[in-house]
């Protein structure tokens, strides 16, 4: 419990930049923080902060330490909340923001079971593929792909994104199907263009075809529409597992290249790690992981897909 206190007061302390400050929000003197973090500092033979009469900053080795304290102070407080909250009903106004393709392809099949199990909470869902600041915009939870750059988050891992590489029957029949990457290059490729960015993305081959340069016979800011292109006989498209997978089974999409695919990376729901996860925090988040785990579909690989 010592020990827990000297990190106590060092976050503190990190966060306000002044023991003077520090003391204000624990309601300890500063002598009493400035003490604690002496000692915590002896423990470890780290000096934490660099300290002048004006100001205070965190050291290299400090930063590091600080971020890992972090995560532990943000973990009991949830705990205790988690427990303190146990008998009460989730309920509330939940705003959460994920990308179109994501929304309804993965997340709408889902939303009528959840609405039944939590009758309390009144969901506000925007479909945006831009990146949503969580503090700014008043959002509790987001769905982000990738690794996370704000150190600020919180993320529970949905699974990773797997790609494949997919075209009509006639499509095939009148173009051939590629063999290899390197392929492409005869074929009327259909690409997706970050809306925020316009930055198109990149097919997930493995090496060393990853940086392939494709024909960009079509891009679309929209997953659907690169969807609808491939339907229609108008060329190859890369397309997320979950949105190509009933097409593929219904005969009205073919898979090529499944033995080049890698995973895309990983789909994450996130949310702000300086709050205490509410009841519907948590009731959505453990809701929505669970009900995707249950599932075989979503997150399966290209290879799952004989050509």
């Amino acid at each position: 419990m010592e020990s827990l206190t000297r990190i106590a007061a060092f976050v503190h302390a990190a966060e306000q930049q002044s023991y003077v400050a520090a003391a204000r929000v624990t309601g300890a003197s500063p002598s009493a923080i400035g003490k604690a973090v002496a000692r915590l500092e002896a423990h470890l033979g780290a000096r934490l902060f660099n300290r002048t009469t004006r100001s205070m900053s965190l050291t290299e080795e400090g930063a590091v330490f600080y971020e890992r304290c972090k995560r532990i102070i943000d973990d009991l407080r949830d705990a205790e909340a988690a427990i303190l909250q146990s008998r009460d009903r989730p309920a509330g106004r939940l705003r959460v923001s994920m990308p179109h393709i994501v929304g309804h392809h993965l997340f709408m099949p889902i939303l009528p079971s959840f609405a039944e199990s939590f009758p309390g909470i009144e969901l506000d869902i925007d479909f945006e593929d831009r990146v949503v600041d969580l503090v700014a915009e008043g959002v509790d939870v987001v769905v982000r792909s990738g690794e996370l750059a704000d150190s600020g988050l919180i993320a529970r891992i949905l699974g990773q994104q797997h790609f494949v590489v997919c075209g009509s029957p006639k499509y095939l029949e009148r173009r051939g199907h590629p063999q290899a990457p390197d392929a492409l290059a005869a074929h009327a490729c259909i690409h997706f263009k970050y809306p925020s960015s316009g930055r198109i993305a990149p097919w997930a081959f493995q090496a060393p075809h990853e940086r392939l340069i494709l024909p960009k016979s079509l891009v679309f800011n929209n997953t659907d529409a690169g969807l609808r292109a491939a339907l229609d006989g108008l060329g190859l498209s890369h397309l997320p597992v979950y949105v190509a997978e009933p097409y593929i089974r219904n005969g009205a999409l073919t898979p090529v290249l499944t033995s080049f695919m890698i995973p895309f990376g990983s789909l994450s729901l996130v949310w702000q790690s300086n709050r205490q996860l509410s009841p519907k925090v948590r009731a959505f988040v453990d809701f929505m992981v669970e009900s995707l785990a249950s599932q075989s579909g979503p997150f399966r690989s290209a290879a799952a897909f004989s050509q």
